[in-house]
């Protein structure tokens, strides 16, 4: 059975204070379901990864983060998981038809931002394509490769913390797959708000990760209300939920964002029933 709910995108605009009326931040969503991915259209002090960085934690076969951090990641960052979220990638770039993005933040980009980069590859291929930008990638763990684009840096960085980057700096902000991580996602958008330049861009992605079809058929398997339900628990356990397709636009509006618009993209998971049957 294959699991095909609706995959939506959002954009906002954002006016600022007073004196910048007549400036506005835009922030371009889209959802997929996966069953939804979901998204919606950030200088910090840097320093050389210290050792304790690099202790990862080892839980059943799998490593973790350093707990250095407050954040309680809860997705491995080894070899197994960098793999996976390099095959996401690409079946987010087929599913955009070829495009690494959906805002439309024309060709003169000159700073960009990629919160959780993971492996690195959505940053990486993003320099590519916008050479004279300056992309910066930021993320738990010193994960991503050594050799990438000349324009292209990575950080050791904790996006539920206090960002260090100075205001507007910059022009596009993009991040994806938080579900998890994130306690608080207001204040996550917040900080966005505040280093996205105005006229500038933000986009944030997010599977909705309840099993749907179209038909009706998979919320009735027992098999995947289980697996809803751990989630949902897992979730409130942490602090920290895995199902964010409501938090989403509720945070960006509370940030400052407005005239959200949202799109909703289905992507199957696993086989239909006709390809089972053969």
């Amino acid at each position: 059975m294959s699991s095909s709910p609706p995959l939506t995108t959002m954009m906002m605009f954002k006016t600022t204070p007073t004196q910048r009326l007549k400036q506005t931040r835009k922030i371009y969503s889209c959802r997929h379901y996966q069953s939804i991915l979901k998204i919606f259209y950030s200088e910090s002090s840097t320093a050389s990864v210290s050792s304790s960085i690099l202790h990862y934690r080892s839980i059943q076969g799998r490593t973790f983060h350093s707990d250095k951090f407050v954040t309680e990641y809860s997705f491995p960052n080894d070899e197994q998981q960098l793999e996976s979220v390099d095959i996401s990638h690409h079946y987010l770039t087929v599913l955009l038809d070829g495009q690494l993005y959906m805002a439309p933040i024309g060709d003169n980009i000159q700073k960009a931002l990629d919160i959780g980069t993971g492996s690195g590859i959505w940053a990486i291929d993003f320099a590519d394509q916008f050479p004279q930008a300056e992309v910066t990638a930021t993320d738990l763990s010193p994960t991503q490769p050594k050799w990438v684009p000349p324009n292209v840096r990575f950080e050791i960085d904790d996006a539920t913390e206090t960002w260090t980057w100075k205001d507007n700096a910059f022009d596009f902000v993009h991040m994806r797959y938080l579900f998890g991580a994130i306690q608080d996602w207001t204040a996550l958008y917040q900080q966005a708000y505040r280093v996205c330049a105005p006229g500038g861009w933000v986009e944030s992605v997010e599977a909705d990760i309840h099993f749907r079809s179209d038909d009706g058929t998979a919320e009735e398997q027992e098999v995947y209300k289980v697996c809803n339900k751990l989630y949902e628990d897992g979730g409130k356990a942490i602090g920290r939920p895995f199902f964010v397709h409501e938090l989403q636009p509720k945070g960006m509006e509370e940030a400052g964002f407005v005239d959200i618009k949202t799109v909703d993209y289905k992507v199957s998971f696993g086989l239909s029933r006709e390809l089972l049957q053969g």
